[in-house]
């Protein structure tokens, strides 16, 4: 049923955005619904509370937040009521934050002195492409999926 949903709205996202609902989202709140014995369609706000909860015991804040967003656009799409933004849910966030906290952890970023420690690298064919590569993220300011997305003609 879900991938119907967005079979006709492609156009409307991004390439992973309907594969994100779906395969990853949708699939585990389903999961959830089976194993409580409930139905994934419709939700209702304390279902969806107690969904949040349930996540906050082995994901990180910004996961359970996306994944919520997701379920939300679902709902919406299958034209049931969105139970997202009801005080339970929102209730449930607020107290997930101050269980697990909402900030991310920041990435060490690459300064100079690591990149020549990560130069260090072999002369043979191997080495030189690992020293481009490397280079090439560190001056363009790329992270590694746009690296390995770059196409040079």
């Amino acid at each position: 049923m879900i991938e119907e949903l967005f079979a006709d709205s492609t156009a409307h996202f991004s390439e992973n955005t309907p594969s994100a609902h779906t395969d990853r989202t949708f699939r585990q709140y389903e999961a959830w619904c089976a194993k409580k014995n409930q139905p994934s369609l419709p939700a209702t706000a304390d279902h969806i509370a107690e969904y949040v909860d349930f996540m906050a015991i082995e994901n990180k804040s910004a996961t359970i937040r996306r994944r919520i967003n997701s379920l939300g656009t679902i709902f919406r799409l299958s034209k049931n009521s969105d139970p997202t933004k009801e005080p339970e849910v929102v209730l449930a966030l607020k107290r997930m934050h101050r269980k697990i906290g909402r900030q991310q952890k920041q990435a060490t970023p690459l300064t100079k002195d690591i990149l020549y420690q990560l130069l260090q690298c072999d002369d043979d064919t191997r080495g030189l492409r690992d020293q481009v590569l490397l280079r090439l993220g560190y001056e363009t300011m790329r992270r590694r999926s746009e690296i390995c997305r770059l196409h040079i003609w």
